[in-house]
């Protein structure tokens, strides 16, 4: 088991010490701080609006950034995206960039200006152009769209709501106006409307817009002096300026693309710098001393002292955190089992009781993950892919340990899968008879579970047991070290003794034809009822009369009854989530290969085969994921993990394009 101890560390410096004292321990971390209780004569540091700044000239820095990444992207493939490393610097590269910061800001300020200047001047063009599209239909005109006559003539400039040809809007208006009609010309017409110009004498004017207003006659919506082409032009003209003014913002912005490592790097140290006075404000101290005082891991604890003493004018007292409920908690397991930890984690993290689950569970949850995908096909491609990713992309951290996993649960779907005989499911089958003739063949090493399912589902209650029974067996371990030796012995075996002893019995009505030997049976019996005889004496011993302790022993053997069978039977979802993959795998390679011609059957099959396996690894390898997961979250955790830890997270270098190099 490996789950770190922890130690508590209060660090005195100098408050003249104190810049270097924290950049050295936020570079390195290792300590998780913890906020001091306010005594006489120490008080809490208090940052101020300094973190707020702070994010703001971080939000700056990722801003310009995603405006280099917008004009000016990167050629980085798809694999390179996920697995590429960050830029390793010393503490002396660091430092020397970090002194250029301030004007590396400037410089984001600027991107950020001129990308808002682009986006004006492109809001503008577009306005421009709208304007100009909407004098289009009144470029034949040659008086303005707001003229509307002289001292003695009335002028009407607008639209109708329909198609009027000139001779149309005459007969029209001839029959509203019984004085003659107004002087008229269509400007342009289409089907949505009719520009039209009318002239009448001044005296007309109410009669003749009267006339017009019955047709839906509504003025022209342009206010603004001068006529229609010459505005048109220099709309236009103003469009092409607000462009170009757009272009030269965006050619800068390009032109700045050089700067883009200084750039990453301001997003980084600005982020740290929040970071770093947000964490602040855990610290206390006096005029004169700062008080820090956080976890460290036990392993590391000798070597920071020994730094902070002979870097420093510290004084660091060590302390034991084994009574202490709120220290975190680490991990520290070899890769089979490291890959598993993110699992663990997203359920709870270990109490202070608690063992580190992850060594045993990770055996059992990638041959978990193994029988559920259960084909070798898919298998091979997890590991190939995953091997591929370890051993030429190298990634490190998080990736590495989830790449790392996937890689183990390829091998175990191998395994199955060759049991199983599921190749791309009935793939070595539909190749030998669909395609060269030859009589149907099962490459299985062990069977196949469609060809007979009762065995799978009886396998699988049987690993669930052993599953169980592994988290029983941590389960007493953990007692017996705590000293519940009389817990450990009363709690655990009567168990064992009970499902040991039903599981013959359980066997012979499931699957009546098995040979199983009359002397099994009837060990298996004694067994059943010597475990249940001990639940029924040891279960109540928490009670101090016989009659409490007799009510608490049945209730117990019911529970132990009623909740191993419940826990059994979900593993059966390991015959379900096999079934499936197989099942589904084999009606894709009958589909690909429905077709008599041989070479139809070819052409068919080949897109048939890539896309339904692809499809169905996919949706299998979630639903496998999500199953795997649950009897380790639900059965196998439920027999000994109580959870409710947090995780170990010290003041760190929190950074994405680079990181410190390791001394």
């Amino acid at each position: 088991m490996a789950k770190l101890k922890m130690k508590y560390l209060e660090i005195i410096v100098p408050v003249d010490e104190s810049k270097r004292i924290f950049d050295y321990l936020q570079h390195r971390s290792v300590i998780e701080l913890k906020k001091h209780d306010e005594t006489e004569g120490l008080y809490a540091l208090n940052s101020g609006r300094t973190p707020a700044q702070l994010e703001k000239f971080c939000d700056v820095a990722n801003d310009a950034l995603g405006i280099l990444n917008k004009y000016v992207p990167e050629s980085k493939g798809l694999i390179s995206s996920f697995f590429s490393e960050p830029e390793e610097l010393t503490e002396k590269e660091f430092n020397e960039r970090a002194e250029k910061a301030d004007s590396v800001l400037a410089l984001c300020y600027e991107i950020c200006e001129l990308e808002r200047k682009a986006a004006e001047s492109l809001t503008a063009a577009a306005k421009h152009n709208a304007l100009r599209d909407g004098l289009e239909p009144w470029l034949n005109l040659d008086l303005p769209l707001n003229f509307r006559g002289t001292d003695s003539s009335s002028v009407f400039i607008g639209t109708l709501p329909s198609d009027f040809s000139e001779e149309a809007l005459k007969t029209a208006l001839a029959e509203k106006l019984e004085d003659g009609i107004p002087a008229v010309e269509v400007i342009s017409h289409s089907k949505e409307r009719s520009c039209i110009f009318a002239a009448c004498h001044s005296s007309e004017k109410d009669n003749v817009f009267g006339a017009l207003r019955e047709l839906g006659f509504a003025y022209a919506a342009e206010s603004e002096s001068g006529i229609p082409a010459e505005k048109s032009r220099e709309f236009e003209a103003a469009t092409l300026s607000c462009k170009a003014e757009a272009d030269e913002s965006r050619n800068k912005i390009i032109s700045l693309a050089e700067r883009r490592e200084d750039i990453r790097f301001a997003c980084d140290y600005f982020a740290m710098r929040k970071e770093k006075y947000e964490s602040l404000n855990l610290i206390s101290s006096t005029q004169n001393v700062i008080l820090i005082e956080g976890y460290v891991i036990e392993n590391k604890v000798d070597n920071l002292v020994k730094n902070l003493e002979k870097n420093f004018n510290a004084a660091v007292t060590v302390s034991s955190t084994e009574d202490d409920e709120d220290a975190p908690t680490a991990f520290e397991n070899k890769p089979f089992a490291a890959a598993v930890e993110s699992i663990t984690a997203m359920y709870s993290m270990p109490g202070k009781n608690d063992v580190d689950p992850n060594p045993v569970m990770s055996i059992f949850y990638y041959l978990l993950f193994g029988i559920m995908l259960s084909d070798a096909g898919y298998g091979l491609l997890m590991a190939l892919g995953c091997g591929f990713a370890k051993f030429k992309l190298k990634p490190k951290g998080k990736m590495k340990k989830t790449v790392d996993m996937y890689f183990w649960c390829g091998l175990a779907t191998i395994f199955w899968g060759a049991l199983f005989g599921s190749w791309f499911g009935d793939l070595p089958n539909v190749i030998a008879t669909r395609f060269l003739g030859r009589e149907p063949l099962s490459v299985a090493l062990w069977f196949e579970p469609v060809q007979d399912p009762m065995k799978l589902l009886l396998f699988s209650f049987l690993f669930g047991i052993i599953h169980l029974f592994a988290g029983v067996g941590i389960s007493f371990y953990q007692m017996w070290k705590q000293g519940s030796k009389l817990g450990a012995v009363c709690d655990c075996i009567p168990v064992y003794m009970l499902i040991i002893g039903i599981c013959p019995l359980a066997v012979g009505i499931m699957k009546p034809d098995a040979a199983i030997p009359p002397i099994v049976k009837t060990i298996g019996t004694y067994l059943l009822a010597a475990g249940a005889i001990l639940i029924v004496l040891t279960a109540g011993r928490s009670s101090k009369n016989i009659i409490g302790k007799l009510g608490l022993g049945l209730y117990g053997l019911y529970n132990a009854a009623s909740g191993w069978l419940g826990d059994i039977l979900s593993y059966s979802r390991l015959l379900a989530l096999g079934l499936c993959t197989g099942v589904i795998a084999t009606v894709i390679n009958t589909l690909g290969t429905i077709p008599e011609n041989p070479t139809v059957r070819l052409i068919l099959f080949i897109p048939v085969f890539i896309f339904g396996h692809i499809v169905n690894m996919a949706i299998n390898l979630i639903g496998t994921y999500v199953h795997t997961n649950r009897l380790q979250y639900v059965e196998f955790f439920g027999k000994f993990y109580e959870g409710g830890g947090r995780s170990f997270t010290p003041l760190a270098a929190n950074t994405k394009f680079f990181k410190f190099k390791e001394d």
